[in-house]
Formats: C-alpha cells, sequence, structure tokens
C-alpha cells in the first residue's frame, strides 16, 4: 500500500485542512445524521450523479458545525483512482489503520463509504466496526447491490436504506434561488415558476445538468457512463450493442405497458437475455418498473409493468420520439415524485375496464389515485378514476399541466402539477 498516496487522497476528499463543495442543502441530509446517531449502517443508493457525494459533503459539514473534530469524520471515495488497490475488506482495515495513526485522533469517528460497490467484501468491514460500536458508517452505491442479496443477510438488522433521486421540483427551484414556502408564494410567482418547470420536465433534475450551460451534452455523456459502467461493464455483458438497443428502448417508452417477450421479437434478443439485461438496468436504478394492481387475479400475476425513466431529462434527450409527447413526460415525472414521497413498493397502476396511472398502496389499502394528463380534455381520464371509486373511497386527483383547479362532484380533485410537485 502506498502510504502517501493514500494519505494524499484523504486530505483532498475530507474536511481536515478544507471545505468541501456542499451545494444547495438537501432533503436527506438531516435523516443520514438521524440514522447514525441510532449506530445503524446508513445506506445512500441512487443512479450515478444523482448527488450522493454532495449529501456526504453536507452531512460532514453539519457534523463539525455541531462540535465534532473534522479529523473524526473520514470520507473515502473509490471512484478516485488513488484509491484502486482498496479493493476488499482487508485493506479497508488496513486504510482505517493509516487514518488512525496519521491523524493521531482518538474517539468514535464517523466513516462515509462512496461508491463502494467497488470494494469487494465491504460489508464484513461494515459489520465489524457497527457490532463493536468502534464507528458511525454511511455508504453510498451506484447500483441496488448495495442493499440486495448478502449484502441484505450480512447487515440485517443493522441498516436503514435511503434512495437518492435527481433533485425534486421544490430542490430545483431552491437551487435557482426561488424560495417557495407557502402556496401564496407560488401564486405571486406563477408565470417564473411555471417557465422553471417546463425547463425542468425537459432537462430534468440531475444536479450537473441544472448546472450547466450544455445541458444535452452532459444528459448524452451521462447516459453513456451509466450504461458503460453499471451495466455493460458491471454486469460483464459482450452483446454491448443489443443491450444499448434495449436500454433506449425503455427510456423511449416511458409511461407505456412493456412485454419482455413482444420487446424480444421487436428488439431480435432471445427472451433470457431480455430478461437478464433489464434486471441488469434496473440494477443501475436508470429504470424502474410499476406493477398493475387489477380487479382479476390473472392480470396481477400476468400483467405488463409500466417502464418508467430516473430522470424526465434522459428520456426527453436521450430517447427516441417521433413527436414530443409532454403527456409521457409529465407521468414520468409523477412517478418519481410519488416515488420519494411513498417508495416504489407503494406505487401501482390499476388496470380493470379502463386504467389509471397511479395507486398508492399503503398497508394492504389503496389510498390515494392518480391521473396524470397535459390538459382533461376527454372521459378517459375520468372512467378510471370513477372505476376505482366504485371499488373503493379514495383520494383521488387527476393532475393536468395549468388546468383550472376545482373539485369534481365525486370528490376527485383537478390539480396543477407543478403546484402538487411542491406539496400545495
Amino acid at each position: 500500500m502506498d502510504r502517501e498516496k493514500i494519505i494524499q487522497a484523504l486530505i483532498d476528499w475530507n474536511f481536515w485542512y478544507k471545505s468541501q463543495f456542499t451545494g444547495v442543502l438537501r432533503d436527506y441530509t438531516d435523516k443520514v445524521i438521524q440514522i447514525l446517531k441510532e449506530g445503524i449502517v446508513c445506506d445512500l443508493v441512487g443512479v450515478k450523479r444523482s448527488g450522493k457525494s454532495t449529501i456526504f459533503n453536507q452531512v460532514v459539514k453539519k457534523l463539525v458545525e455541531e462540535g465534532v473534530n473534522p479529523f473524526l469524520t473520514l470520507i473515502i471515495n473509490f471512484e478516485d483512482p488513488r484509491l484502486a488497490e482498496i479493493n476488499d475488506g482487508k485493506k479497508l482495515f488496513d486504510l482505517l489503520n493509516v487514518y488512525k495513526e496519521e491523524t493521531g485522533v482518538k474517539g468514535k469517528p464517523y466513516i462515509f463509504l462512496d461508491e463502494v460497490q467497488r470494494v469487494k467484501g465491504w460489508e464484513g468491514f461494515v459489520r465489524s466496526l457497527i457490532d463493536r460500536k468502534e464507528a458511525f458508517i454511511s455508504v453510498s452505491g451506484s447500483t441496488s447491490k448495495v442493499n440486495k442479496g448478502r449484502v441484505k443477510e450480512v447487515l440485517a438488522g443493522r441498516h436503514i436504506s435511503l434512495e437518492v433521486l435527481p433533485f425534486s421540483f421544490k430542490e430545483f427551484l431552491n437551487f435557482k434561488g426561488v424560495k417557495i414556502e407557502r402556496q401564496l408564494d407560488a401564486i405571486a410567482r406563477s408565470s417564473e415558476i411555471k417557465s422553471l418547470f417546463q425547463e425542468y420536465l425537459k432537462f430534468g433534475g440531475f444536479p450537473m445538468v441544472v448546472n450547466s450551460d450544455v445541458k444535452e451534452k452532459v444528459l448524452l455523456q451521462l447516459y453513456d457512463d451509466i450504461i458503460s459502467k453499471d451495466v455493460i461493464e458491471e454486469c460483464s455483458i459482450k452483446r454491448s450493442d443489443k443491450l444499448r438497443s434495449l436500454a433506449l428502448f425503455y427510456i423511449s417508452n416511458v409511461g407505456n405497458r412493456v412485454s419482455l417477450r413482444r420487446v424480444s421479437r421487436a428488439l431480435e434478443i432471445p427472451l433470457r437475455t431480455v430478461e437478464r439485461f433489464t434486471a441488469c438496468i434496473e440494477n443501475s436504478m436508470l429504470i424502474h418498473f410499476v406493477r398493475p394492481l387489477s380487479p382479476s387475479l390473472s392480470q396481477m400475476v400476468k400483467g405488463e409493468r409500466k417502464v418508467y425513466s430516473v430522470d424526465t431529462g434522459l428520456s426527453n434527450v436521450v430517447g427516441y420520439r417521433l413527436n414530443q409527447n409532454l403527456g409521457s413526460l409529465l407521468e414520468n415525472l409523477v412517478y418519481l415524485e410519488l416515488r420519494r414521497r411513498y417508495g416504489g413498493e407503494s406505487i401501482y397502476y390499476y388496470h380493470g375496464k379502463n386504467e389509471v396511472d397511479f395507486l398508492i398502496l399503503q398497508q394492504n389499502e389503496v389510498t390515494e389515485a392518480y391521473q396524470v394528463t397535459y390538459t382533461l380534455n376527454d372521459e378517459r381520464e375520468m372512467k378510471g378514476i370513477r372505476e376505482v371509486m366504485k371499488r373503493k373511497k379514495v383520494r383521488a386527483y387527476i393532475l393536468t399541466f395549468d388546468d383550472e383547479e376545482r373539485i369534481e362532484e365525486n370528490g376527485v380533485r383537478i390539480v396543477k402539477i407543478w403546484k402538487w410537485a411542491l406539496g400545495f
């Protein structure tokens, strides 16, 4: 181990001698600190460049402001090539010893392992320190492997996962310097907010894209990085051309039901390969699927899943579109906001005689229904909602871009998406 090189890398990433970039404060920061202080491992899991490293910096900054010695915080970023030799659990212990010897600090450190999926057996290292109460630990990763499989077994009962998504619309506005604290603020600045909402819908919420003057180029490069590193390299895929075709198909068809058999025939890829490739793409957290909820058991079991992208900007810029479909982008945006609020496991779509875009299931009860449309101009949107409401009275919403807000006779609320996304 090149001790001097390792120490220099740690100095560069940590708050020991200088401040680090912390960006706009996000909602995750306080949650991470709360979990850490309970003595539980906090996993930050999210697609590449969603802001996990910056959240770690925000957490450390806040801890230091609360009086924690900066040398009792340790950020290890495994994307730094100088740390490439730290590739297994044993070498993690060696690095920890170097840190302790060089800093000479006494006490229980806060350790942040960034992009930890690159280190084989990291979960054993983490469990050892947590069980002996020798450190507070948070880890991050760009693939869902960080909280699945063997990791879940080794850290059972010792960890809590937080999914990090690109900026919400509210975070996007904060980044732009637009503070909206109450509905009156939103009404007063509605023209400005609607204009920014269209930018957010078109280019999404990746922090590096929001801050860029060449948004399309950044999105294209980011997409290629995700596919190359977190899908093809991670899954050791040889037929990368077929993988790229499949990924592009999903990104281009957000809001649509997909059948793997039909995809297999259309793209001329064997079904088993489609299944494997789909799992790899989903594991990178580039796409998400929503299952059907239906009165018919066969529909529940055999029903096609709907696909959504982790960011509307990726679908809009990378996906192929014969015409601009704002409705599907709006639906994708609503899905992501529901995922932030309720988690992916609570979201379904309704498939009966008619369809409803989203149902929220909590404690085995449907509690909310959402239909998404650019403008309310036909009966399709109401038919599905009425069918659900006949079965169970739930809070029901039709979300539109800018239709007049009102409450229908059956209690269905017509709400503007840009206001709903802000929590109003």
